[in-house]
């Protein structure tokens, strides 16, 4: 994961924004106690772990996350992946949505990796303390 040029970095964390604007836009127009609120609520979470772990990695931001938290964002950050081959086969080779959504899988794919990552860092650590 560390081969990623400055382009594709810049990519995969525009690819973040992306989802969190989106979510944010779809979330004003949802009713409050909505199962579909709760739902996108807790990818936005993901959304913004998974950008500030892109951060963290590559600029050296700190990053003050649970365990817990880098948890809950893995599983949604993968099941989010799932979602979108569906969308990459349905799209027009050469078009512009299929590049986005390419780009959307391999920004989710990078922070999935930095996750399981700094878990199991946090794993290790609480280890070598116990």
């Amino acid at each position: 994961m560390g081969n990623l040029t400055i382009e594709e970095k810049q990519q995969s964390v525009e690819a973040f924004k992306s989802i969190i604007r989106k979510s944010e836009k779809a979330l004003s127009h949802m009713k409050t106690d909505a199962p579909q609120t709760r739902l996108l609520e807790k990818r936005m979470k993901a959304a913004r772990i998974g950008v500030d772990t892109l951060l963290a990695r590559w600029e050296g931001q700190e990053l003050d996350v649970s365990k817990t938290d880098l948890m809950e964002a893995k599983k949604e950050l993968e099941g989010l992946l799932l979602t979108l081959p569906s969308f990459l086969k349905r799209s027009k080779e050469g078009s512009g949505q299929r590049t986005y959504i390419t780009r959307r899988i391999n920004a989710l794919k990078t922070a999935v990796y930095y996750v399981d990552e700094l878990i199991e860092k946090i794993d290790k650590d609480h280890q070598l303390r116990g």
